[in-house]
């Protein structure tokens, strides 16, 4: 049994070396054509369907407390299907046309051409494809992916948006119990048939047929090879994880080594570019390697079923291999009009990327709670520290209590505080104010009091908080501030909160003087409530030189929390961010100080060192 088997390992190792020897480079061309072409042609369309999807769901995004309650609707269902979708059609065109250079080697011919009009003829029939192997595969997670409760823990770390999904356990509850009933089973089922299917994308390719007709033939050929194809799955995503961590590592080691040997004086622009162009090219290699020998194992196992037990379909192929394939007009138009439509945004992007680059640097640095670690957090003594350190905005954290009563409190109890038992919104100020003194503490001031110390001399980042379905807090908020002259920025990561206040002061002369910033801590997609907010105050962890750029394009100011390290702010400076919140703020304000003596050269390799690292 060894020898056959030896036998067969030889026979395919020279069939990669034989394909790629005759075939690589047009292999590796069409790869980039069809990389290319979804890139700028259905990587929009991608987006806007998903954006649509968001829609569905009520508030044309979802974000923070929204995002659990999401993916347990038929819209966030319909958002996983189309999401997997899109990344599988992607793959099944990289992997489609090289399968059909592969397959053309086989009938001697080499026209690159001829196998990319076949693929698009093949579009709509590999998209229906995608899709179906989506839906299966989506079902297989629904069906495992509510399994113990340590999904809060994965999800979010903040306190804040916890208590939020908190209020959903039982409904978590009732998903264990219905996938401890049903659920495997149901998973087990739904992957036997993937497995059936795994043979679909060369039917698609090589045979003229409607697409069930293409799984019946797939089951068919795939009938005793299961626990083969299982296998060949497992090592190759077992063999991909290891690959992708090595390259990961190698890519930190060559940017530690690089950037340790670059020395200022020796960078040009030159370099710069070329390291660049060095690393793109690595990457396209790499991803196309990885695509090609999956396709060739497909399509090397494809083609020895069929010849050993299926020799007429086998014939079938070579034959429509052999055909000569055009692309009627209206789809060569259709072709046209969306890639110069791509390359019209493509422009726009360019040139917002170029004057992003070639504006000045400012990031103003936000103080957390008041003062940060100055004094005790959403005192008034760590406002005045933040006055006399010179910083333009202090942020303070606000809540109604049962008086009704604005308190400058963070949390919806006092227990971290003062380790006292009481709900701010269920307590009277007064009570919470005796609770604070005898605790120790400066007693905490209303919202007025902090409006009094602060005018004219900071900025107030009032968040907003809320711990109940109440939205009392937003006219005792305008009445306040009703007649207060100065600006404020207000926000929230409760876009209900922070809607209801933009829906009560629009055509109010307050508009004029309040900023509203949203609070993102998690989210997919955007809602219009994110899209219009004057500043975004984002997480650390979710933060992205493209999230950047793309929300900076439309005008908006983004902020970053709580950022409290050197390295990091360094970082935040170079992805060019607008601000950060932090605890430390003369940390923050020391590093942007050196930060700002350094040269464009530095400026520019720091910039690479930082920009590459995502």
């Amino acid at each position: 049994m060894l020898s056959p088997l030896l036998h067969r390992v030889r026979h395919f190792i020279y069939y990669l070396v034989s394909s790629m020897k005759n075939r690589g480079l047009a292999m590796f061309g069409a790869y980039l054509l069809v990389q290319t072409g979804w890139l700028v042609v259905f990587a929009p369309l991608s987006i806007m369907v998903s954006e649509n999807l968001m829609a569905w769901h009520g508030l044309q995004g979802v974000a923070n407390q929204q995002l659990l309650g999401f993916f347990l609707s038929p819209s966030g269902y319909l958002f996983a299907i189309w999401f997997v979708a899109m990344a599988l059609f992607n793959f099944f065109l990289q992997q489609g046309v090289v399968t059909l250079l592969l397959a053309q080697h086989e009938v001697n011919r080499r026209s690159v051409s001829q196998a990319i009009r076949l693929l698009i003829n093949r579009l709509w029939l590999i998209a229906r494809l995608a899709f179906l192997q989506s839906a299966l595969l989506i079902s297989i997670a629904c069906t495992l992916l509510f399994v113990g409760r340590w999904l809060f823990g994965l999800m979010l770390a903040d306190w804040d948006i916890n208590y939020y999904l908190d209020q959903q356990r039982n409904q978590l509850w009732f998903y264990l119990a219905a996938l401890s009933v049903g659920g495997l089973p149901l998973a087990l089922w739904l992957g036997s048939k993937w497995l059936n299917w795994w043979f679909a994308l060369p039917f698609c390719m090589l045979q003229k047929k409607p697409l069930l007709a293409q799984l019946r033939d797939s089951s068919t050929l795939s009938f005793g090879q299961r626990k083969l194809i299982l296998l060949l799955n497992a090592v190759w995503f077992g063999l991909r994880a290891f690959m992708l961590f090595a390259i990961i590592a190698g890519f930190i080691w060559l940017m530690r080594l690089s950037l340790n040997w670059w020395t200022p004086q020796s960078v040009s622009t030159l370099l710069l570019f070329s390291f660049g162009l060095v690393v793109i090219t690595g990457g396209a290699i790499i991803s196309f390697v990885d695509t090609w020998l999956y396709a060739s194992i497909q399509f090397y196992l494809f083609k020895l079923s069929l010849k050993q037990n299926h020799e007429s379909l086998h014939r079938q192929h070579r034959q429509l291999l052999r055909e000569n394939h055009r692309l009627n007009l209206g789809l060569r138009l259709m072709f046209v009009a969306m890639l110069l439509i791509a390359g019209h945004e493509v422009n726009k992007d360019i040139q917002g990327f170029s004057l992003r680059f070639s504006e000045p640097r400012e990031v103003m640095v936000m103080g957390h709670r008041a003062g940060g670690w100055l004094a005790q957090e959403n005192s008034l003594e760590g406002l005045q520290k933040a006055i006399n350190l010179g910083l333009p905005v202090t942020e303070i954290d606000i809540q109604l209590t049962a008086d009704g009563q604005i308190a400058v409190i963070h949390d919806r109890d006092l227990r971290r505080l003062i380790g006292d038992d009481s709900v701010v919104h269920l307590t009277r100020f007064g009570q919470i104010q005796s609770a604070f003194v005898n605790a120790g503490y400066s007693a905490p001031q209303a919202l007025p009091v902090w409006l009094e110390k602060s005018a004219g001399k900071i900025i107030l980042n009032l968040e907003l908080k809320r711990y109940d379905q109440s939205l009392d807090l937003i006219p005792a908020v305008i009445d306040a501030l009703s007649d207060f002259p100065y600006p404020v920025i207000i926000s929230s990561l409760d876009d209900q909160l922070l809607g209801s206040l933009k829906q009560q002061i629009n055509g109010t002369p307050l508009e004029q003087r309040v900023k509203t910033a949203f609070i993102a801590a998690a989210s997919f997609g955007e809602s219009p409530l994110l899209q219009k907010a004057d500043m975004l105050i984002v997480n650390q962890q979710w933060v992205s030189p493209w999230r950047l750029l793309r929300a900076q394009q439309r005008g908006q100011q983004v902020h970053v929390w709580t950022v409290n390290s050197a390295a990091e702010i360094e970082r935040l400076y170079y992805l060019r961010v607008n601000g950060i919140v932090t605890d430390s703020p003369i940390v923050a304000a020391q590093t942007l100080a050196h930060l700002e003596q350094l040269n464009e050269v530095e400026h520019a390799v720091n910039s690479l060192r930082y920009w590459l690292a995502f």
